[in-house]
């Protein structure tokens, strides 16, 4: 069989090139087409360049650093999902997907996964299983999303929803970090004012009141004493705070640490309740469309569980799927927990009442997005007060720490005169 040389412009306008085996020319327009790609350039291959290709694979290129280090992206997740629901919509088939992805795919770690579930779909197994073997790339919550669809004949949906929550997440993100931004300038410019002080600074003033024999305030004396000691342990500042750091990451595979430092994370001013209402959101979200897709609540709450990062909240709603199995209400059973705000019991109760559980489900995810949206547009607003409140009472203490002892010399020249 004929190669075919082609060059193709992709959704993002970027030029790809590679090659396609075909019995004619036509055939490879509309593989690339089906793809989503816009055919430039198409042409046969030599017998001699065809069999360099076939003896030989075209060296796929190595990940970047930043690739490295960060994986795939959150952009990776949604482009590969909205890709795969568009293709399995317009009927193709989940090897075929996979093959036109592998050319549009523009990170190297990703275009080794989906060649991997490619060979093991090949091989016989599905879809699920070939993304339960890639725990790195794809959480809990996608392989059930993925099984779910599998089950019901509904591939498509299953990613275009998986795409839909990716964006709705990055949105998230990309809102709280532009709502934090003033803030983390400002500690930042904190650090480095209080840094300077304490090590250029405050030394200065140590020994002018060393020499001048003053009895020093306790606010001056703690300064003083902080000062040489960031001096004299710098090093080993750093190597307790590098120390710490890799303690936290080690101590994340413990469950209870994992407990602890979530329930802390809820009850922090301003970013736990927000956090709440996030997590509610997805809840419902991840809920309200299992619900539809005809899978019993006992099921539905399970896998809507993953989609609550939470420890605390994960292992709330699994006390709520045990009662429920037991026979109680799912709105009784949410009402006994606090964490849970008392609108979702309420609105679970009419949707119980009316049959339409999905819809209320749905609603109150609507109603928590918008809370969050709410919340995170006003998130520099509730910071500054606390961020000024942390600003005037370091640089407060400082100052009084210098200048007191400076007034008492002060007054002391003047007496003298």
């Amino acid at each position: 069989m004929p190669i075919f040389r082609y060059e193709a412009i992709n959704s993002a306008g970027r030029v790809v090139s590679g090659t396609h085996p075909a019995e004619i020319m036509q055939e490879v327009e509309n593989w690339l087409q089906k793809g989503g790609l816009s055919p430039v350039n198409i042409q046969v291959l030599s017998e001699q360049q065809s069999a360099g290709i076939r003896s030989t694979d075209l060296a796929a290129p190595s990940p970047t650093l930043s690739e490295r280090l960060f994986g795939i992206t959150l952009e990776d997740k949604i482009l590969f999902c909205r890709q795969l629901a568009t293709l399995l919509a317009a009927g193709v088939s989940i090897i075929e997907a996979f093959a036109i992805l592998t050319l549009q795919v523009s990170n190297p770690i990703l275009r080794d996964i989906i060649l991997s579930m490619t060979a093991e779909v090949e091989s016989g197994a599905s879809l699920s299983d070939a993304v339960s073997r890639q725990p790195k790339a794809f959480n809990v919550l996608f392989f059930n999303i993925v099984k779910v669809g599998e089950e019901t004949g509904s591939l498509d949906k299953a990613f275009a929803y998986l795409a839909s929550l990716y964006e709705n997440e990055k949105a998230i993100k990309e809102r709280i970090k532009s709502a934090t931004r003033y803030p983390k300038i400002v500690l930042f410019a904190l650090t480095g004012a209080i840094f300077f002080l304490m090590a250029f600074v405050v030394p200065k003033f140590a020994k002018l009141f060393s020499a001048a024999k003053v009895q020093l305030p306790l606010a001056t004396r703690i300064l003083m004493g902080a000062s040489t000691f960031i001096a004299d342990n710098t090093l080993g500042i750093i190597g307790a705070a590098l120390v710490l750091f890799i303690a936290y990451r080690l101590a994340l595979g413990s469950r209870e640490f994992v407990l602890f430092r979530d329930r802390l994370l809820l009850r922090v001013p301003v970013f736990g309740p927000l956090a709440t209402k996030i997590y509610m959101a997805r809840f419902c979200r991840v809920f309200s469309v299992l619900t539809s897709s005809g899978i019993n609540i006992i099921k539905t709450l399970q896998l809507s569980a993953n989609a609550l990062e939470n420890l605390v909240l994960f292992r709330m709603v699994e006390e709520i799927t045990a009662e429920v199995e037991e026979g109680v209400n799912l709105h009784e059973a949410m009402a006994k927990h606090h964490a849970i705000p008392p609108m979702v019991p309420q609105m679970i109760a009419v949707g119980e009442q009316s049959g339409k559980l999905d819809e209320m489900m749905e609603k109150v995810a609507d109603y928590y997005d918008l809370e969050s949206d709410y919340t995170i547009k006003n998130l520099s607003t509730l910071i500054e007060p606390m961020l000024l409140l942390v600003l005037g009472t370091i640089v407060g203490l400082i100052a009084l720490a210098i200048f007191t002892p400076m007034w008492d010399m002060l007054q002391v020249v003047r007496g003298g005169n």
